[in-house]
């Protein structure tokens, strides 16, 4: 009886063919050894700040049509209704909205909204320059318990831009203050008194800003400004809970316009040289105040969420702020909020960034599970996308490999050819001795005697 035979799926895998993929599998577990490295878990402790949608104001175009300002005579009148109804819904208008209407980054030239008023008219536009006429309070608002006040700039070109609005100017402000004025554009403007303006874009809006001429490049910290900081207290109300828009002044002016002029000084081989916010090294220092105001650190980690809010007047020339938040897995995988001067331009979900970064004082936020963080706060020129550059010794490593899977194809090839050959050379064998076997049997065949 013949013994069963083993039925099989797959054919025999050949030695040769073993060895390959042992090969294989080592090289993997060789690079995974190497240079892999566990991702974030982006859903660790992010701050419980939901995205936000900003609503913007319903305008009534129809009423705003009836604007007219092509002649003198309609530019000294003042369409009342279409004036009240600007009043009351640029009321809603905060920084945040404003960012939302589409506020251009600079003013827009005033020979450019005196030739085209109707194509800039509703528009949310702003303007600075030197008070040269205060006035108000007045009644007449469409709001109960709300006046009216209206001031005159001149331009640094020169030129006149009239602001009607609801909020009463802060104190301190007066004739000859260089003030912000943002509003709704109604329409050109001329007046007589107190004295002469022609074709002024009038704005209608919520309220006149001290602002401030601009200081120009900021290439050195200010240890006097630095000193301002105050960041030791970390109950309800104290700075350390104070978000971007609330937090507007000199020290955070000073660093942000620092990190962003200084930005094109330092190589990412500069950076480098940092070190790296991290729970084991620099956490300590931050705890124990050794790591000062405005230090230089790197922060790895991933882009969690950002948003982008108009910068409040001041002397930077800051337009936008970007406030993003980072989980850097090396600090306990914590959200790390980091302020950038600038619209950050666009980068993708989830992205990995090396950060290059000036820390600037603790912060504290509440978490999505309610618990209370309190957390060091950076100011970045950018948020720069992490680049992987490869060192001498990891260099080394790469070559090797390299080398040794090389060196294993070759192998691989060389121990196939070789089995191939001694195959053939086998099959040869048993093929000539099938042959010579039958050829004995048919001569034996031939050479026996015939039955009688």
């Amino acid at each position: 009886m013949h013994a069963a035979t083993r039925h099989t799926i797959l054919p025999p895998i050949p030695p040769a063919l073993r060895f390959a993929l042992s090969g294989c599998l080592l090289a993997g577990i060789l690079y995974l050894g190497l240079f892999w490295e566990p991702g974030t878990d982006s859903t660790h402790r992010q701050p419980a700040t939901p995205e936000i949608v900003v609503p913007v104001p319903r305008l009534d175009l129809a009423l705003l049509a009836t604007v007219h300002d092509a002649t003198r005579e309609q530019r000294i009148l003042l369409e009342t209704e279409p004036y009240k109804h600007l009043l009351t819904v640029a009321m809603d208008v905060v920084p945040s909205v404003a960012d939302a209407l589409g506020m251009p980054d600079e003013p827009v030239p005033l020979a450019e909204v005196q030739a085209h008023p109707d194509q800039w008219r509703s528009h949310w536009l702003w303007y600075e320059g030197r008070i040269e006429d205060l006035t108000g309070p007045r009644q007449g608002h469409p709001i109960k318990g709300r006046s009216i006040y209206e001031a005159t700039l001149r331009l640094a070109d020169g030129g006149h831009v009239i602001a009607a609005f609801t909020l009463p100017p802060p104190e301190g402000l007066h004739k000859g203050s260089w003030a912000r004025v943002e509003g709704y554009l109604l329409k050109l403007r001329d007046t007589n008194y107190p004295f002469e303006v022609k074709s002024a874009p009038m704005l209608i809006g919520r309220a006149i800003q001290p602002d401030y001429e601009d200081w120009g490049p900021v290439t050195e910290l200010d240890p006097r400004i630095m000193a301002q900081i105050v960041d030791n207290n970390f109950w309800p109300g104290s700075p350390a809970w104070r978000s971007v828009d609330e937090d507007q002044g000199e020290p955070l002016w000073h660093l942000a316009a620092y990190a962003r002029d200084t930005a094109k000084d330092r190589t990412l081989e500069d950076w480098r040289k940092f070190g790296t916010l991290n729970a084991a090294e620099t956490h300590p220092l931050l705890m124990r105040n050794q790591i000062a105001h405005g230090a230089p650190l790197r922060l790895l980690g991933t882009l969690i969420r950002r948003q982008t809010i108009a910068a409040p007047a001041n002397p930077a020339g800051i337009r936008h702020w970007t406030v993003a938040w980072v989980q850097v897995r090396d600090y306990g995988g914590h959200v790390i909020p980091v302020w950038v001067p600038k619209r950050v331009a666009d980068l993708p979900e989830r992205c990995d960034l090396e950060v290059r970064a000036y820390y600037y004082r603790w912060y504290v936020y509440e978490t999505q599970d309610d618990t209370r963080l309190h957390v060091p706060l950076f100011i970045a020129a950018d948020l720069d996308p992490y680049k992987l550059e490869v060192d001498g010794a990891a260099r080394w490593l790469t070559g090797l490999l390299g080398t040794f899977v090389t060196g294993l194809i070759i192998l691989f090839w060389w121990i196939q050819h070789r089995w191939a050959k001694s195959s053939i050379e086998h099959q040869r064998h048993l093929d000539m001795r099938r042959r010579q076997r039958r050829e004995r049997e048919a001569a034996a065949s031939s050479s026996a005697p015939s039955s009688p």
